[in-house]
């Protein structure tokens, strides 16, 4: 009989009993070798093959932490027994501890301000013992603090015919006319290196990064940045609401948010008019999947003191739009925002800042032509020259934010730099590509032909 080596290799292992592909990994056999050897010896009878799945369960590291320094509901629940009330803007984490205290009816909230509950004084961390025992359970998982894993595990059941075959009777096969093809190396994304490269760039340039949800209520997504509640942008056929969940507590935004309602309705102390209209709590409530990555930028200056600057932050993200899909749009697609907030700031800073931006990522061409944002004044589009097509794109907007968008949100009065800026249309340019959604295709062949993107190959 007429065997590969791998295969002759595998059945000398299996000749003292059944094996799994673990095991023959463990004994340094090579995993892709193994899997030939597999084909191999099924095709000619000398083993049977028998799949095992076993789920496993293991601590993710928000877990860890769970179960390390309990759940942030819990320590919430612990600083309340030592003192309370505790003011919203004191609380660690505030989203998912006051959150998760609402939902197990642990805390209250009134005028901004969180108390104990009879549940309250008698709680325990169930989430930190169940982590400790490893008595996982659903809750755990929908959490984020476990995750589980189905792992099938191959194992090798000699035949009769294989237990019957002698070693020395068994001959190595070499197809010394069979074709070889190259071997492909497996390299990341090129739209991935462009956005490294991109957020590289910022942390450079000083710049640290923000994060933020993707699931926002209108009031950082419309409101904070002074977008009226009868604005288009805010209609069906641009952003996506939610329907579960539904709403946001806003209480968690502390001042601002009666800030920005003062701002809306008469201007407040901005110097401003204002939209002059009744402005409504339930309309900011409003879920939606955010539609800029600007909403993280709005949230950001509802935390930072006047200790905190100067400061300069960035964030390189998806953003999501109820758009018609063709070759130049998605309805899910990466922004880089940034905000630069500080008191001796002006409009050749902005333009510092971005041509810099630029500059780093390779472009030769680009401007700056005035633009009309609701939130910035002034305002400008950030465009770059496209040689093959001879014009000019735009990839995003830039200003300086207006003080009806500032001082709401900080409290006090401050100058901020911001901008929003596409990264699809430099990978677009990178691979040459006429269609955006060839981005997410995964073609073979782009992926092998496209060249790892720094910025001289632009």
């Amino acid at each position: 009989m007429k065997l590969s080596a791998q295969a002759k290799q595998v059945i000398e292992e299996l000749k003292s009993g059944p094996t799994t592909v673990s095991e023959l990994e463990e004994l340094g056999f090579d995993q892709s070798m193994v899997n030939r050897a597999i084909l191999e010896l099924e095709e000619k009878e000398l083993i049977e093959l028998e799949e095992e799945e076993e789920i496993v369960q293991k601590i993710t590291e928000a877990g860890k932490n769970v179960a390390e320094n309990g759940s942030p509901e819990y320590r919430l629940v612990e600083k309340l027994r030592e003192n309370q009330p505790v003011a919203i803007a004191d609380i660690e984490n505030p989203d998912l501890a006051i959150g998760k205290g609402k939902q197990k009816n642990w805390i209250d909230i009134r005028e901004g301000e969180v108390y104990l509950t009879e549940d309250g004084e008698n709680a325990e961390d169930g989430a930190s013992r169940k982590l400790n025992s490893e008595n996982f359970d659903e809750e755990l998982e929908d959490r984020g603090l476990i995750e589980t894993n189905i792992l099938v595990e191959k194992k090798l059941i000699p035949t009769e015919k294989l237990e019957e075959l002698d070693l020395d009777d068994i001959e190595q096969e070499f197809d010394v006319e069979a074709d070889v093809k190259t071997p492909r190396t497996g390299k990341r994304h090129f739209y991935k290196h462009i956005m490294d490269q991109a957020r590289q760039t910022w942390l450079e340039m000083g710049f640290k990064e923000m994060t933020g949800e993707f699931v926002v209520p209108s009031f950082l997504c419309f409101d904070a940045l002074y977008t009226p509640q009868d604005h288009p942008a805010r209609e069906m056929q641009d952003t996506f609401f939610m329907e579960t969940p539904e709403s946001s507590d806003l209480s968690g935004y502390g001042a601002s948010v009666e800030n920005v309602k003062n701002t809306h309705e008469n201007g407040w102390t901005t110097g401003s008019t204002g939209w002059d209209y009744d402005w409504s709590m339930e309309e900011a409530e409003k879920n939606v999947l955010r539609t800029h990555t600007t909403a993280v930028s709005a949230r950001k200056l509802n935390e930072l003191e006047k200790e905190d600057l100067p400061a300069k932050y960035f964030d390189l993200s998806r953003v999501f739009r109820n758009e018609t899909v063709d070759r130049h749009h998605l309805a899910e697609f990466y922004q880089t925002d940034g905000i630069v907030v500080g008191e001796d700031l002006n409009f050749r800073n902005l333009k510092a800042y971005i041509s810099e931006f630029f500059e780093r990522m390779g472009f030769e061409e680009f401007r700056l032509i005035p633009s009309y944002y609701p939130y910035t004044e002034m305002g400008v589009e950030v465009q770059v020259f496209d040689e093959a097509e001879e014009e000019w794109i735009g990839l995003g907007g830039a200003g300086m934010f207006r003080p009806e968008v500032v001082k709401p949100m900080l409290g006090f009065e401050a100058t901020v730099l911001a901008w929003g800026l596409g990264i699809g249309r430099i990978a677009m340019r990178s691979a040459e590509l006429e269609d955006i959604r060839e981005l997410y295709r995964n073609d073979i062949k782009l992926l092998e032909q496209t060249p790892k993107w720094r910025p001289e190959n632009k």
